[in-house]
């Protein structure tokens, strides 16, 4: 079998030299409309994001957990010299155990030297570290601090994971990694781990990493791999067959992902021993799993489902655009319509980022968060109000006016319009008496 003994942890995505890491052991409902007047701040696409992962250490003959911490340039504050850019921040990883006892702590610095002005903006650019802590098998919190030493501004992380016992079972299956990139030269294997575990954006295909501990000697083994969406559907499945040997063996599993829509997924993965196949038993000899998400730059978690991302956006988009997005029959073919919908919105279209599309899903979040009542937040009247225009310049309230119902106004100063909510019901019901349409023309023009 192939031995893979590197991971590469790349200094920077995109032009620059590719750092590597030579590894001995790979892994070794109140009315909330209240707060209108704060808008709201669209995620950036990747800047501070960890992964935890376990598995067996070899040379404690017990566990260990691996922790990638991922910090995106445009998180950094970098100070020019000779036309080139750097920055340093300070890492603290600490690990705590299920009665929030201290375990172990490690603190460092990490530098980025001499780039360019265009790659210490990038919203695609990081620098990406390990630390490995060898642990006995069982429940965990994992805090990484990030603080950036020009700025002093400081970023926090919490992951909590579970550690098996690797030890004592005659077979069993490490954490499973996500891989960004696989490069094989000759006998040997470097892999860029996928610390966001977003594959939204990964090409054809992922690959997963696990480690089999075979102290059975099970010569080969049926590795069976499904997909699971939110709603716990089997969506996707690849089934494999690896020869091991005893001890500690590497799996690389590849998962074409390409046919998943938006959404939240995760993946299990079961290890049957071949010969027992053969002879009629069909029982796992060892099990793993995690999650993972498909999402594009911009789009915030909260959207899950690509359906809904496109009638999210039936405020502004025009009647051709809107059906042909409805009306395509395939997830491919709809994830390509609301691409070349938002495409042609993008205000910058030589970066990676799209901000009309970042802000305009940021306010559907806050309209969920904000107006929700008998329906979704973005589908009350004062939701698409605040996702078309945004957050008022000034909010004027009347919820206990002895002559009329409750009501509220928002007026927008920059088109010169005011909008009227009536609460009809007296149940927080606000619904809209102002047209929107003429507002809305004012704003395109």
């Amino acid at each position: 079998m192939i031995h893979t003994d590197r991971i590469v942890l790349p200094a920077r995505r995109g032009p620059g030299i590719i750092g590597r890491l030579l590894l001995l052991f790979l892994a070794g409902a109140p009315l909330l409309h209240a707060q209108v007047e704060v808008p709201p701040q669209p995620a950036p696409d990747v800047t501070f994001a960890m992964d935890a992962i376990s598995f067996a250490d070899q040379r404690s003959a017990s566990s260990r957990i691996d922790v990638f911490v991922q910090v995106g340039y445009d998180a950094l504050s970098f100070v020019k010299n000779d036309d080139r850019y750097f920055s340093s921040y300070e890492l603290t990883v600490t690990v705590y155990d299920s009665a929030e006892a201290l375990v172990n702590e490690k603190l460092w610095t990490e530098e980025v030297k001499g780039v360019s002005f265009e790659e210490s903006v990038s919203s695609s650019a990081y620098s990406l570290t390990r630390r490995a802590f060898p642990v006995t098998p069982g429940r965990y919190t994992i805090t990484v601090v990030m603080r950036d030493l020009e700025s002093k501004v400081t970023r926090r992380l919490l992951r909590k994971i579970l550690v098996s016992d690797y030890a004592t079972p005659t077979f069993s299956l490490s954490d499973i990694m996500l891989i960004s990139r696989l490069t094989v030269t000759g006998e040997k294997k470097s892999i860029v781990p996928n610390v966001t575990s977003n594959v939204g954006m990964v090409p054809d295909a992922i690959y997963l990493y696990f480690e089999g501990y075979n102290k059975r000697n099970v010569s080969a083994a049926r590795f069976v791999a499904n997909v699971l969406d939110q709603k716990g559907n089997d969506v996707l499945s690849v089934d494999t067959t690896e020869s091991l040997k005893p001890g500690r063996n590497e799996i690389f599993l590849r998962v074409n992902h390409t046919s998943l829509p938006l959404g939240d997924y995760k993946i299990i993965v079961r290890a049957f021993d071949l010969d027992s196949l053969k002879a009629g038993a069909d029982q796992f000899i060892g099990t793993t799993n995690r999650a993972f998400i498909v999402r594009w730059p911009g789009l915030p978690r909260g959207i899950k489902d690509l359906d809904l991302a496109i009638d999210q956006v039936r405020y502004i988009a025009n009647d051709d655009e809107y059906s042909a997005m409805k009306d395509a029959k395939t997830p491919e073919e709809k994830q390509k319509k609301l691409q070349e919908f938002w495409k042609k919105r993008d205000p910058n279209p030589n970066t990676p980022r799209n901000e009309r599309m970042e802000e305009y899903y940021a306010r559907v979040e806050y309209a969920n968060k904000s107006f929700a009542h008998y329906i979704e937040g973005w589908r009350t009247d004062m939701g698409m109000v605040y996702i078309m225009f945004g957050p008022p310049s000034d909010v004027s309230r009347h919820p206990f006016e002895v002559d009329s119902k409750p009501y509220e106004v928002w007026r927008y100063y920059d088109i010169n319009y005011d909008f009227v909510f009536v609460d009809e019901t007296g149940f927080g019901d606000y619904r809209l008496l102002t047209p929107v349409w003429e507002a809305w023309q004012r704003v395109k023009h």
